[in-house]
């Protein structure tokens, strides 16, 4: 008689089971991981990253998650954005985390772990600008954001729009031949400029990584009379090109990028002032509008777990990545069920359809399609553009600014 009626209970909690699973009572977890650097050399700008990460992972579980039966849990590990360090704990992440997708931090990730993701059906996400020789078929990688050059690019149609002079924009870049990354932008650089009548490339001065001054090598390149230089590399390089123009007594204007810009230059001096008419490019809103659906659902979740973080392109690059991860398992939870989630699962998920800039990303991204010829969505690549006026970052546009083919610069690598 016991055997019967425990046989019976079994068999209606397998039936509330089901039921609960498919409305959402009860979820099916899983473990998305992720890279972060708190005693690298992004140590400082980790804490918003990472609580960005809990904000919207809190956000996704309670108001997404809870509808279609999945619990994600986030596990994050300090990899010192090094890939020998990512390398040596991918394994141990693999085996034991069994993720859905892996958020990156930017090139020490896919330098450990791109020709890896395919046999380990993983696929990294990341919201960093790329680079042009991780322009390839097939990855596992899935960027919001296209490369550097494109962004830098999508500034310079925005200037094309209202130029007035009967010549090209000149155009002189500042970089450091020390990094493949950063001589890869001065490359993607000069490509365009042959496809583009409009610019003229003036030249490079390759200065130190953390360069004391800077002034010998602006009043060279300001001897060329470029009506902007370019910058891709870091703050030391940026700031320190703005401040030589100061002893020098010129303003030539300087176009930054996320990592590099307007805000975090002006977090590295504390002197938003010192950025006055220059500019900053990247795919990706500047978090500087508070009614973003993306700015708003982190101020209400902020609020809920106690962060002290503020809304702005950090936390806003921190978002994206997490929402791009998000609608993934949404699509493949459609597609495979909430039981039966995969990395493999949520890889062919990413090429069901473009994901749309208000109802996908909230607004911090444009509408962005991937396709197996990139890991960065080629179709409608625009971007946002700010500078400072008065001592206050504002946008030069309220709209995304298109950005032209940039064509393939990198060759891709021989076996």
């Amino acid at each position: 008689m016991r055997t019967r009626r425990r046989g019976n209970l079994l068999g209606v909690s397998a039936i509330l089971a089901v039921f609960f699973m498919t409305s959402g009572g009860i979820a099916a977890e899983y473990n998305i991981t992720g890279s972060v650097d708190f005693t690298g050399p992004y140590a400082v700008v980790m804490p918003p990253i990472d609580e960005t990460a809990d904000i919207f992972f809190a956000w996704w579980n309670e108001e997404v998650g809870s509808k279609i039966g999945v619990k994600l849990n986030r596990k994050s590990y300090d990899t010192r954005y090094d890939p020998a360090i990512t390398a040596s704990l991918w394994p141990g992440i693999l085996s034991g985390d069994k993720p859905l997708a892996h958020l990156g931090l930017g090139g020490p990730d896919v330098a450990a772990l791109m020709k890896r993701l395919p046999e380990d059906k993983v696929p990294l996400i990341m919201s960093t600008g790329t680079y042009g020789f991780i322009w390839l078929p097939n990855q596992w990688v899935f960027q919001p954001r296209p490369t550097y050059v494109h962004e830098t690019v999508g500034f310079f149609n925005w200037v094309k729009q209202d130029w007035k002079e009967n010549r090209p924009i000149r155009v002189g870049g500042i970089s450091f031949q020390g990094s493949p990354a950063y001589v890869d932008g001065i490359n993607g650089f000069q490509k365009y400029d042959e496809s583009d009548p409009m610019i003229e490339y003036v030249g490079t001065e390759w200065v130190k990584f953390q360069p004391e001054t800077l002034v010998t090598e602006i009043n060279r390149l300001s001897k060329k009379k470029p009506d902007y230089l370019f910058i891709m590399t870091n703050t030391y390089q940026g700031v320190g090109t703005i401040k030589a123009q100061k002893e020098l007594g010129i303003h030539i204007p300087v176009v930054l990028s996320s990592h590099n810009g307007i805000q975090m230059s002006a977090m590295a001096t504390k002197d938003m002032k010192l950025l006055e008419g220059h500019y900053d490019s990247a795919s990706i809103d500047p978090g500087i509008d508070p009614s973003l659906p993306a700015a708003q659902i982190f101020e209400k979740y902020k609020k809920k777990l106690g962060k002290e973080t503020k809304w702005s392109i950090l936390t806003g690059q921190a978002a994206v990545m997490t929402l791009l991860a998000f609608r993934g398992v949404e699509r493949a939870v459609k597609e495979v069920g909430a039981a039966k989630l995969t990395g493999e699962a949520i890889y062919k998920a990413m090429y069901v359809a473009p994901f749309a800039e208000k109802e996908d990303l909230l607004g911090i991204a444009p509408t962005l399609t991937f396709t197996k010829e990139a890991p960065f969505s080629t179709k409608g690549v625009k971007v946002k553009a700010t500078t400072v006026k008065d001592g206050k970052q504002v946008m030069v546009s309220q709209d995304w600014i298109p950005v032209p083919e940039v064509p393939k610069w990198a060759e891709p690598e021989k076996k």
